[in-house]
């Protein structure tokens, strides 16, 4: 049937002469006509066939659940050579509308694998270079992803409406390419990167706004190009480059993309957007893009220090990449010498000289190694070495990654011999040739920019690497950890991956550079532990590692530590919003002001794609976070800066609040907002509520709609969480009362029906927004409430009952301090400040700041202040450090708040008992 001498002639070139003699016999039994493809092959064509089999096995399995396809594809294999056009032609007569949404992603796998079968048939018989083969194979995604786009964007217009902009011109967007396919050099088994922009947000398709719509198209053409099918998957598509990164918004508009580029935009990205280019949907909005967005960013025509600063950052990660070999593999992508050297090279000197000469700019690896010679940056022996060391190392690559059609880049020393066969080498020869490449090309990226001296490898992750446990736990024990075998398990994890954490061999090299100086800092906190486990829950977010693992300078991670050591709600707080870190730890050093609110805000509205009330609540979470994290790591008075805390917590809520007042549309009516409570005297810390109260001249239907549609805006759960948590018991007949209250109900209440703990509540009383004239009536009637009759022995008793009988609120545990409600807790101070504010007739919402006025006069205030102000920064600690933290501390809880402070915990529990006990002594002698 197949002559003798077609086999031996095949075995010189086969891994495994048995299983592609198996892989052909079995092709043949499932082919429908098996003397058709007998009399087609020759010597040649039969070596081909089985060296397809043999080099890769998911091409062997395509070849034989489709036994007729070798002889439809390979005859014209010399000269044929496909463009996108060409595929899309194609895949017009294999997919169709009527498939169903599975079907079509089959018949999509389908193609790419009988594609991906004729360009290695292409490479292994040498018909084209490599150059254009990439070109080609990149060129095939671009045609699958036009026909997922034009398939989602007709579906959601006929679901939803034709999406329109506000100049009733029609709404569209592109497909941006991305990494190697961007630069049409797309690995045979790699993720395609992409990144979705479109027109305009100004406009709606239906009820959608076009965010909406544009997210739904998106998403839908994400599934058709990943969906796992008995063909396999189309592609796996990455959208970790787009702006924000993966937890951005899947499309952005045109305008957003230039905001956020101008305002956000980091080095990496614009290495990322050097390879973006046009890959399907509307080419005319890419060109704006290009022109607009891209080649700004990219190309500065003059480069300053901090440029080559950063971009030599970037080289020192790479260079820390390549170091450490991995279980003994040669990674001939990050390894020394490999694909990601040269390429950065190039990548490097385009960015760096493209501004000022636009003939430079080129994101093809092959083509900007020429052009780069034609200005002098390489010689002619150094480009034409370049260029067949980047043909050598990516056929490699192929190589490896087409065995088992993975995407890997790395081999052993036992491999080197399957891998020289199937390149068509000797193992002695392909060695010597992979030194030889890569030992220049290292030699040659050392030479770009000043390189890091290499560094051994810490003793920590020496074990980490081996996984051996008993010397991991005996190094973290000695590194100050109490339960060391869940620290070196998580450790473990980060290094192995094993539950969760899929590192690639990039992120891991990066791993082993910056973990050691990470368990440095944590084993220097208060509670190595706690602060591992605050790490853990941000390392396990992606986006968090990428944040960590990106960064090279130390004192970044040393302030993450900071952060993780001092606080496990923040810690949580930042685990799901990572990308907030970088900005905060780098750009806000200091508390803000309201312009840069205001200018912030603007950015957001602008910028991101989000309803009303996500946008309100991602600004307050980033602001929180924000604040908080200056708070924490701020060189300052701790009480000085515990004030400064409580006071932008404060102008933060007021910002949002005369936001929505704005938002809603209630500034054109005659009602104001009082805050009460710690919003009230502008001493809000983390997890307060807010105390509010609607004020209204003659309240109409609609304006209690407004009031009620406000406190709805505030309180909805929405994919963001919530705004603020409120509490309404301090309005008049409480949380039962109405909620718009006219003025003349409440000079009509003050007058009759107020009880005295009112007034101590309403002396926080504090305007935040709203028509001032009816402001300035209220806060007359509000004064005459306040301090219109004298303080009597009556009111002193109904202050000291009130007192005890909110102590019945307290927390009741032996272990346990209640510091709110407890005796000598901070509501003792509260109501000794606002019991003399009455007596004195001080209009100062503010505790701490009344107190400091009235000590002059009342000597035992200034025992009052220190204490209320301690109980404040042990509440505030506790609050930062324990996920939805009360008033309440046991004993861990106190400890956690002692090192938080920096004290010892014998010491703290002396002075919190000490302060609680001489807190009540001072109220007994007032109010007894």
């Amino acid at each position: 049937m197949i002559p003798t001498q077609w086999w031996l002639s095949a075995q010189r070139y086969l891994l495994n002469p048995k299983r592609a003699e198996e892989s052909f016999t079995e092709l043949l039994k499932r082919h429908p006509e098996p003397k058709t493809l007998l009399d087609y092959l020759n010597e040649r064509r039969f070596i081909l066939l089985l060296k397809l089999m043999d080099q890769s096995e998911c091409i062997r399995k395509f070849l034989i659940n489709h036994p007729e396809d070798f002889q439809r594809v390979i005859p014209g294999l010399w000269y044929v050579s496909k463009r996108k056009e060409d595929y899309l032609r194609e895949l017009k007569n294999i997919v169709s509308d009527s498939l169903d949404d599975e079907k079509f992603s089959k018949s999509l796998a389908y193609y790419r694998h009988r594609e991906l079968m004729r360009l290695l048939s292409k490479e292994i018989l040498g018909t084209a270079n490599l150059e254009d083969i990439l070109r080609e194979y990149s060129e095939l995604p671009d045609a699958m992803l036009e026909l997922a786009y034009s398939r989602a964007f007709r579906e959601a217009v006929e679901r939803y409406g034709e999406p329109k902009e506000e100049n009733g011109k029609t709404a569209s967007a592109c497909i941006i390419a991305l990494g190697k396919l961007g630069s049409y050099e797309l690995n045979y088994y790699s993720d395609i990167d992409l990144m979705f922009i479109h027109s305009s947000d100004k406009g709606s398709a239906g009820k959608l706004t076009l965010v909406e719509f544009f997210h739904k198209v998106f998403q839908k053409l994400v599934s058709l190009m990943t969906t796992q099918t008995e063909e396999g998957k189309p592609y796996e598509v990455d959208l970790g480059l787009r702006p924000f990164g993966k937890s951005g918004p899947i499309s952005m508009s045109l305008r957003s993309a230039e905001l956020y580029y101008e305002s956000y935009g980091r080095m990496w990205e614009r290495f990322a957007l050097l390879r973006a280019r046009y890959s399907a949907g509307d080419e005319e909005l890419f060109k704006t893009f290009d022109r607009e967005v891209r080649q700004p960013f990219v190309f500065r025509k003059y480069v300053d220090y901090r440029v080559l600063e950063e971009i030599r950052l970037i080289k020192a990660q790479i260079n820390a990449q390549a170091k450490s070999k991995l279980m003994n593999r040669t990674n001939v992508k990050t390894g020394e010498g490999g694909i990601r050297e040269l390429e950065f090279m190039v990548q490097a000197m385009v960015i760096l000289l493209g501004g000022k000469y636009p003939f430079l700019r080129e994101s093809n690896t092959f083509r900007a190694l020429w052009k780069l010679n034609q200005k002098g940056v390489f010689s002619d022996e150094e480009v034409k070495f370049l260029e067949k060391a980047y043909t050598f190392l990516r056929k490699l690559e192929h190589t490896i990654q087409l065995r088992n059609c993975l995407q890997t880049q790395s081999f052993s020393e036992s491999e080197a011999t399957q891998i020289a066969k199937l390149m068509g080498l000797e193992e002695k020869e392909f060695l010597s040739m992979f030194r030889t490449y890569t030992q220049k090309v290292s030699s040659m990226f050392y030479g770009i920019l000043p390189a890091q001296e290499e560094q051994e490898i810490d003793p920590i992750m020496a074990v980490l690497l081996n996984g051996d446990a008993d010397a991991g736990k005996e190094i973290l024990s000695s590194l100050g950890f109490k339960n060391p075998t869940r620290a070196f398990n998580i450790l473990l994890n980060y290094t192995q991956g094993t539950v969760g954490i899929g590192l690639s061999s990039e992120e891991r090299k990066q791993l082993i550079k910056i973990l050691p100086q990470m368990v440095n800092h944590i084993a220097k906190t208060p509670d190595p532990d706690e602060t591992l486990n605050n790490l853990d829950k941000f390392f396990s977010n992606p986006t968090g590692r990428r944040v960590i693992l990106s960064k090279s300078k130390e004192d970044f991670r040393l302030k993450l530590c900071k952060v993780f050591s001092l606080s496990s709600y923040l810690s949580t707080l930042i685990s799901r919003n990572p990308d907030l870190v970088e900005d905060v730890l780098t750009l806000y050093q200091d508390y803000p002001e309201e312009e840069e609110l205001e200018e912030e805000f603007e950015k957001y509205k602008e910028i991101l794609s989000l309803s009303a009330e996500n946008l309100f609540r991602r600004f307050k979470t980033v602001w929180e976070v924000r604040i908080a994290l200056v708070y924490l790591l701020k060189q300052e008075d701790r009480y000085t800066k515990l004030e400064k805390f409580f006071n932008r917590l404060t102008l933060l809520a007021d910002f949002l609040m005369k936001k929505l007042w704005e938002h809603l549309k209630i500034k054109d009516h005659s009602l104001v907002l009082y805050a009460l409570g710690k919003y009230g005297s502008m001493e809000l810390t983390i997890g307060s509520d807010l105390d509010l109260v609607f004020v209204g001249k003659f309240p109409s239907l609609e304006e209690i709609k407004l009031a009620q549609q406000m406190i709805k805006f505030i309180t909805l759960h929405t994919s963001e969480g919530y705004l603020y948590k409120l509490d309404f018991r301090l309005r008049p007949m409480g949380s039962k009362g109405e909620l718009l209250p006219s003025i003349s109900f409440y000079r009509d209440y003050y007058e009759r029906t107020a009880r005295t703990w009112e007034r101590i509540a309403w002396t926080r009383a504090r305007f935040i927004v709203g028509d001032t004239a009816l402001k300035e009536e209220f806060e007359s009637i509000l004064k005459d409430f306040l301090f219109g009759k004298p303080i009597t022995e009556k009111e002193r008793r109904e202050i000291r009952d009130m007192r005890f009988a909110l102590e019945g609120n307290a927390k009741k545990d032996k272990d346990v301090v209640d510091i709110k409600f407890g005796k000598g807790g901070l509501i003792d101070g509260e109501f000794l400040i606002q019991f003399y504010m009455l007596l004195e007739g001080i209009r100062e919402p503010s505790m701490l700041k009344a107190c400091r006025l009235l000590m002059s006069k009342h000597e035992l205030l200034k025992e009052v202040y220190d204490i209320y102000l301690f109980l404040r920064l042990v509440e505030t600690r506790h609050r930062l450090s324990k996920e939805n933290a009360g008033s309440f501390l046991n004993r861990k809880d106190r400890q956690r708040v002692a090192s938080s402070i920096g004290m010892n915990p014998e010491d703290f529990e002396e002075k919190l008992f000490e302060s609680l006990r001489r807190m009540r002594e001072i109220f007994l002698e007032v109010f007894d």
